[in-house]
Formats: C-alpha cells, structure tokens, sequence
C-alpha cells in the first residue's frame, strides 16, 4: 500500500488535492512533490480516500507515498482534525462511514446555499458542485462559486463575510468523536495523528485522545510557530507520540498559500512513525 523506497530529509505527511478541497490533482501530486525535492508524501485529504488510488498509480519511484487521510471531528464544541497514515483505503466500515460523512456535507451545503440565497446572492448548488469536481462539496467551493459570479474578489473574503465561524451563511457540519475518528482509522489498519493542535487550541483534549489510542502529534505545520513547535514537541515527549508534520498544501490557488517543498519533517520522524505499526524503537537523535 505504500509506493516508492527512497528517503532524504524533506516529508511532507499533509497534503490535500482536487478529491477534497486541494488545486493538484492525485495524478499530479506526485510529479509536484518530486519537483520539490520531497522524497516522502502522505495525501490526507479530507474525510476522504477517493484520490488514493490514482495518487499511487502516479506516483514517481523517487517518492515514498503514504495512503492516509485526515478526518473531521467534534468534541464538545472544539473541532479536531485526525490524521491517518497507512489506511486500507477499501476498508468497507471506513467507506460506510465517509458515505455518511459525505450526505452530511451535501445537506450542509445546500443549508449555506439558501442562506446566501436569502442575503442576495442567488448562487445554485449545482454552480457549487461544478467547482467540486468529483470531491464532496465543502465551503471552499460555495466561496468559489461566489467568487465566479463576482460576489467577492477572494475566497478569503468570502470565507470572512458569508462563510466563516459566526457569519450569517455559516452552518455547522455534522461531525463524528475524536474517539470514533481513531477507532475507525484504527480498525482500518492506519495510525491516527493529531492535525495542526495550535489551530485546535484546546490541548486539554490531548490526554483524552492518547486514553483512545492516539500514535502521534503534528509537531510541525504551516500554521505552527517556532513556540508551538517546541510545545508540542514536549507534549509527544510527555505523552510518548509520534512527532509527525507537514505544509497541509492545498496548491496554488488554494486556501492557503503553502506549497510543497517549503514545510517538512526530518525522515527521521518518518521511521519513528513507521516503528509505531511494529513497536520497534527508534532512536530520534
């Protein structure tokens, strides 16, 4: 499940494509990442496996691809993101439950839709999900369909005066337990990480998902500080995780400006990740 055999110091374990809301396409990313010198990738897109298959098929020798995930979750009001690495992408209960995952953003879609209607600007759902593609229709297509009929200059903007947390367009997604995001990702023969803790800014949880069999921690990411950096490199000392990172690239033209090459992870971190699926020790240095 896993393609490719060489390794240098540039990882990258987070990256999104054209299944969820990324700009490259799984047949692309490979070529993309290998122009950039990166000699391992995870493509985790989210609450999807849907560009796994053709991601592998296209990947070039000189990289190492990882089959993962990142999975949307809910406690108590604060959202956490759970990566999976090494996922059976044709596990039928993870497929049931990214069916279900999928009818939810398509309600939650047509729920935002309606509420731009009602503020005056008449987009279709049909517009947003031609922005799509193939990939499950989420808020960074509604903000492209807004920005296609002039509404907005940017995404960015849309996201802040219609589609953001607390504006009038907003409507929450339906969204599992981290508990059950690491149990899913477990039965399905992948290890669970937790995505970008900074931007969770809630690390009380930390403990809580360790007790439902967290593996590891992202220490590095695009949104994490030289600070955050080194506090959750003491808290996956603490609670004995895997340091894990990644840019979390979503292309040029994407949500953000990150793009492969520019932030990455020691290989180093890479085996001691790999050592966690045969509890083998790895020495960090």
């Amino acid at each position: 499940m896993t393609k490719g055999r060489t390794r240098t110091m540039s990882v990258d374990l987070h990256i999104h494509t054209t299944a969820s809301d990324g700009r490259w396409t799984p047949a692309a990313i490979g070529r993309e990442a290998a122009k950039r010198g990166l000699a391992a990738i995870a493509v985790t897109d989210h609450d999807t496996v849907g560009g796994l298959r053709t991601a592998l098929a296209h990947m070039p020798d000189s990289v190492t691809m990882i089959p993962g995930i990142e999975l949307s979750s809910d406690y108590r009001g604060s959202e956490v993101h759970i990566l999976g690495y090494w996922i059976d992408y044709e596990h039928r209960p993870l497929l049931e439950l990214l069916a279900r995952l999928r009818a939810e953003r398509a309600v939650r879609t047509a729920a935002m839709v309606e509420r731009l209607i009602a503020l005056g600007f008449p987009i279709t759902v049909a517009a947003v999900e031609a922005e799509a593609g193939d990939a499950a229709c989420g808020r960074v297509h509604i903000a492209a369909a807004l920005q296609k009929a002039g509404y907005c200059q940017t995404k960015k903007e849309a996201f802040a005066r219609w589609l953001g947390l607390g504006r009038p367009a907003y409507v929450p997604r339906a969204k599992i337990e981290p508990a059950e995001a690491v149990q899913a990702l477990s039965e399905a023969g992948g290890l669970a990480c937790l995505a970008h803790p900074a931007l969770m800014n809630n690390d009380s949880l930390i403990p809580y998902l360790v007790d439902a069999g967290l593996t590891g921690i992202e220490v590095i990411h695009s949104a994490h500080s030289a600070e955050d950096q080194r506090r959750y490199w003491q808290l996956a000392q603490e609670y004995q995780l895997a340091p894990v990172g990644g840019s979390d690239c979503h292309g040029p033209g994407g949500k953000d400006q990150i793009f492969l090459g520019q932030v990455f992870i020691p290989d180093t971190w890479l085996a001691r990740l790999e050592s966690a699926r045969t509890k083998a020790p790895v020495n960090l240095g």
